[in-house]
């Protein structure tokens, strides 16, 4: 399959004045944007990402009677209460949903089976990261090892300090996976399967929880950079985007300064990153 390039996808993005106090668009808002300017393949990954937050939505319908539904979703609440309603599920088509949705509501609604909240979101989130490991576009083979790494080395550092066990709530079964249940040195054993596993562990290890967060985010960021530096105008730029976007609305909830610092960023980056000779900006850009 030929790589798709976007010259005038980031031009066309809705304006953003750095110095307001506030978000000037939402990945919500993003999401409708690419719908109209990505080729159909290269959109079906950007709703890939949304995901989590369609596993947030189905839980709380089956386990929690108020809750605010999140729009970040890729799925609406009535398509989500057909799954939850039994007599629905077996008569709806499900073939709009991924295929671990459907697997997962079978069980759930199997008796046999006595899914808590905290399982039932395990279930989904490994099932989730295979599929983006098994996709076969490398942006999100290396996005999911990195998430799929991160937060179980965070969650066994945790676990560790606070002497709880972690080793049922560790996802997958790999090498990694094996040196969080096994080893007891500071890097789990990791230097070799995680390069940066150090700076990993001196993150943890921070006492401000703002300022170890923003670590982790900052390096996150980073990761971004790295893995799509030579993509430069490909959908995999575009899925980079959607990621740091969510982490700039991440950071507008937990601390509103930092989060324009992080939006201030993420403009600075697509006026440097996008740049683009005059010539194509009313020739090439959509569904090529």
């Amino acid at each position: 399959m030929s790589t798709r390039n976007y010259y005038c996808l980031v031009a066309g993005l809705p304006d953003i004045v750095p110095d307001d106090k506030k978000l000037h668009f939402t990945s919500v808002q993003l999401r409708a944007y690419l719908h109209e300017e990505l080729h159909p393949d290269d959109y079906e990954m950007v709703k890939l990402l949304y995901l989590p937050w369609d596993h947030e939505n189905l839980l709380n319908l089956l386990f929690v009677k108020q809750f605010e539904w999140d729009d970040r979703g890729n799925f609406s609440r009535d398509l989500l209460e057909q799954l939850v309603d039994k007599k629905q599920f077996d008569l709806m088509d499900t073939s709009v949903f991924p295929a671990y949705f459907v697997d997962f509501t079978e069980l759930f609604h199997d008796e046999e089976e006595d899914f808590t909240r905290a399982s039932g979101s395990h279930y989904l989130t490994e099932a989730w990261f295979n599929l983006l490991d098994g996709h076969g576009n490398k942006f999100l083979e290396g996005f999911a090892t990195y998430r799929l790494n991160m937060g179980n080395i965070m969650l066994a550092l945790n676990g560790r300090k606070h002497n709880i066990p972690f080793d049922e709530a560790l996802i997958g079964s790999d090498e990694v996976t094996h040196a969080l249940r096994k080893s007891r040195s500071r890097d789990f054993g990791l230097s070799t399967e995680i390069n940066d596993i150090e700076d990993i562990v001196q993150i943890f290890e921070m006492d401000n929880i703002l300022d170890r967060e923003l670590r982790i985010d900052n390096h996150f960021w980073n990761f971004l950079d790295e893995i799509t530096f030579f993509n430069y105008f490909t959908a995999e730029k575009v899925l980079a985007f959607v990621q740091k976007l969510f982490i700039v609305e991440r950071w507008f909830n937990l601390d509103k300064e930092k989060g324009q610092q992080l939006f201030s960023q993420l403009l600075k980056e697509l006026q440097t990153n996008f740049e683009f000779p005059e010539e194509f900006a009313l020739t090439y850009g959509k569904r090529k």
